[in-house]
């Protein structure tokens, strides 16, 4: 089985900063428009998703947050143990690939999508 590590800025729709000072009238600070230029990156991801569900058995995917440090700090930890990538190599990951739309195959990061394929073939 492969896990695989996305990491993708959510969409915000929330209270804000503010609180709800500067909101809608319905309490909530709509930002659906704020992280727009990344919708073209959410789509591609979606069809890399599809691809691999259908081409691959036993592949589990997470999208995370780039602001949820825990999360991708506990995903290296549990490929650290497993024996799939060596503590220093999951540091310099963490330090240096943690970037939008960076992908990570049990621990692994993935430089293109070649390298993708051929990593879940083997």
């Amino acid at each position: 089985m492969f896990e695989i590590m996305i990491i993708r800025p959510e969409k915000e729709i929330g209270m804000g900063c503010c609180g709800g000072v500067c909101s809608d009238p319905d309490g909530l600070v709509h930002m659906e428009e704020e992280f727009k230029h990344h919708d073209e990156d959410r789509r591609r991801l979606g069809v890399l998703y599809r691809k691999t569900m259908e081409e691959y058995e036993g592949v589990h995917i997470s999208y995370l947050d780039p602001r949820n440090l825990l999360a991708m700090a506990a995903y290296f930890f549990k490929h650290i143990k497993r024996g799939n990538v060596p503590l220093l190599k999951a540091l310099h990951s963490m330090l240096f690939h943690m970037k939008y739309y960076a992908v990570f195959i049990d621990g692994k990061y993935v430089k293109n999508e070649s390298e993708y394929k051929l990593m879940l073939q083997t």
